[in-house]
């Protein structure tokens, strides 16, 4: 490593030289190092700075909120002690009697000669030094050493938020210097939609960005907002997911609709709140209706009974949930379920893009997914999935929405979920009021292996960047540069996106606004007319470099009717993955941990070891969750090939012939 730390997170685009100044002088007046201070006054994120030095020092990190809940053993506590931990704070975490290695998180790894000095005082055969805040050790002492329960109280459980260190003397409140003012900078900033405000203010240029006036302050709070509405979300998968455990051959049914049609949505060009509501309207679509038939628009265009009843059940999920005040979407969705694309539906006969986006991916998912898992279907029997998308095929432009039937072939071929994984859950988002464009950067981005999210309006982005949901932002110059000035100088001002690259489409043709950009640091600008290729390798660059600074990953859900369970261990391991995978399917769950390609820790439905990998691995509807930022906390009992495990699976589960 060259340079300070300061120096290298200032290179690496993850905070300012200013930054690193108040970080000085925060460090003058508590002794503490630099990365410390730095997330002490909210100046980078604690995750952020974490993943940074972890990836600098060939490491991995443990987090204040993984802190606060890991449970440790008397008997680690006890190889180390009390007095040793403090003073060069440190924690051990988990012990292996067979190898005698001792697991630790410490506030510098690096320091090769006190980690040797950790296992010369424990008589420990290895160390493994993990990396993690100061404060946050120093919590954990106090509660895991001394039992005190309210080490973690001050932790501030909001995504992202580090440990909260003990006030120093004259201090008052910990908010970081010079947050009023750009709290009240972002609340004064305002995306310019109205013709006739910007005629009346000299030097702005025109903008597009907006079908109404919407600040950014608003904007902001409506992404606020949706964190109550994820939190909402997921109480809705696990309650329906309950309900469902009695229906045997839709058990799950709505969570993997849910997941599915928010896929698509998001591949369409849907903003972050509409796919939130397709989720919503995923999960409540059959609540109220028949439990021993399941309606869809295929099982009423093949039986007029069906269809009939299903009339009368329609508003059922609607009236359940009367008091709760359902987003209008939701109920739009929920009422046009059972739409035909060429107006042959129920129940009002609407067509085409009379039907709202959500019901019309809801309608095509939810056929599939019955035609393909539902033996009591209106047909009798159950579909291969080549049959079923095939069904789909020959009904688009009648039935379904010909654009969705293509995304859903898409989507089950696997391919966009083999992208996923293989890319850690990471995307370049790309934002566009012209859908040309867009689906050109689709297709560019996708040929160089990224996941691509699409949004429409600048509100979606700003979702987009407080979910720290894109690792490269792409803007096209048509929202106007008076709206990308501001919306960047947004992106800058928080610590956790500061370093995020953006590139705008479109070449300022004046110097003015090239030079506003420019001020308002913006990473690159890409020409037009767009060549769409060139472009995807300018932001693929873009990429790679924020990846090699240590960019997070981010879970990606899945199921083995999309990938099967064989495909998917080949998959990780040909990436030497770090991390877990999470398998559940119906009551039964487990968790297999692998740390680059090399599976320590398995265990599911009450078994460990080689006999839980062969039961969470068997063939099945189970649903998966790959974690590539879970560290195993736990004393690890495997040391297999991911390889191995594949060539395993596929011996004891052979692939049935085609």
């Amino acid at each position: 490593m060259s340079g300070n730390l300061g120096e290298r997170l200032v290179e690496a685009g993850l905070i300012t030289a200013d930054a690193v100044e108040q970080a000085l002088q925060q460090q003058r007046l508590t002794g503490h190092l630099l990365g410390d201070s730095l997330v002490e006054i909210g100046l980078i994120q604690e995750t952020t700075l974490l993943r940074f030095l972890a990836n600098e020092l060939q490491t991995r990190f443990v987090s204040t909120e993984k802190l606060s809940k890991v449970s440790i053993d008397q008997t680690v506590l006890d190889k180390v002690p009390v007095r040793m931990a403090e003073a060069q704070v440190f924690l051990p975490i988990a012990y292996d009697k067979e190898t005698k290695s001792l697991s630790i998180v410490m506030n510098t790894p690096q320091n090769r000669a006190l980690v040797k000095e950790i296992a010369l005082v424990t008589e420990m055969n290895e160390v493994h030094a993990y990396i993690g805040l100061r404060a946050a050790i120093l919590a954990g002492i106090r509660k895991h050493y001394y039992g005190d329960k309210t080490a973690f109280s001050s932790h501030d459980s909001a995504p992202g938020a580090a440990l909260r260190p003990e006030a120093t003397p004259g201090s008052g409140s910990h908010e970081p210097p010079g947050s009023d003012s750009r709290r009240a900078a972002a609340q004064g900033l305002q995306f310019e939609t109205d013709p006739r405000n910007r005629a009346s203010r000299p030097g702005l240029g025109t903008s597009a960005s907006f079908n109404q006036s919407t600040s950014l302050r608003e904007a902001l709070g409506l992404a606020r907002g949706s964190i109550g509405e994820n939190d909402f979300v997921e109480t809705l998968n696990i309650l329906v997911g309950l309900l469902e455990l009695q229906r045997k051959e839709l058990r799950g049914h709505s969570s993997q609709l849910a997941r599915n049609a928010a896929t698509v949505a998001r591949r369409m060009g849907l903003q972050p709140r509409e796919v939130t509501n397709v989720s919503i309207a995923s999960y409540l679509h059959d609540l109220g209706k028949r439990s021993d038939r399941h309606y869809t628009l295929a099982n009423n265009a093949i039986n007029p009974d069906w269809k009939a009843e299903a009339k009368k059940f329609l508003r059922a999920p609607i009236k359940v949930f009367e008091t709760v005040h359902l987003p209008g979407a939701v109920n739009a969705m929920l009422a046009q379920l059972y739409e035909a694309y060429d107006g042959s539906g129920i129940p009002q006969g609407a067509k085409a893009e009379e039907i709202a986006p959500g019901a019309r991916i809801l309608a095509a998912v939810d056929s599939y997914l019955d035609l393909t898992k539902n033996p009591g279907n209106a047909l009798g029997r159950m579909l291969g999935k080549a049959e079923a998308l095939d069904h789909l095929a020959q009904e688009a432009g009648k039935l379904y929405d010909p654009v969705v039937v293509d995304l859903l072939g898409r989507l089950h071929s696997g391919e966009l979920l083999r992208q996923r994984i293989t890319a850690d859950g990471r995307n370049v988002l790309v934002a566009d009021p012209d859908e040309a464009v867009r689906t050109d950067m689709i297709e560019a981005l996708s040929r160089l292996g990224l996941v691509v999210h699409t949004v429409s309006k600048l509100d979606g982005v700003v979702d987009a960047v407080l979910a720290g949901d894109a690792e490269v932002v792409a803007l096209g110059l048509r929202f106007g540069a008076n709206d990308l000035v501001a919306l960047t100088q947004f992106v800058r001002s928080r610590p956790e996106s500061a370093g995020l690259p953006i590139a705008i489409i479109g070449d300022p043709a004046d110097a003015p606004t090239r030079e506003r950009l420019v001020q308002a640091t913006v990473t690159t600008v890409i020409p037009m007319p767009l060549d769409p290729d060139e472009a995807a390798k300018t932001l693929f660059a873009l990429y790679a470099e924020r990846i090699a600074q240590g960019g997070p990953g981010r879970n990606v859900q899945g199921s083995f009717d999309e990938l099967a369970p064989v495909e998917l261990v080949k998959l990780l391991a040909q990436g030497r993955k770090s991390g877990r995978l999470s398998v559940r399917n119906g009551v039964q769950e487990g968790h297999l941990h692998f740390e680059r390609g090399r599976v320590v820790f398995a265990a599911y439905a009450g078994k460990q070891g080689d006999s839980a990998i062969q039961s969470m691995l068997a063939p099945s509807t189970a649903e998966f969750t790959f974690e590539p930022e879970m560290l195993l906390l736990e004393m690890p009992h495997l040391d297999k090939d991911l390889e191995v495990i594949a060539r395993e699976v596929e011996e004891q589960y052979p692939s049935p012939a085609e």
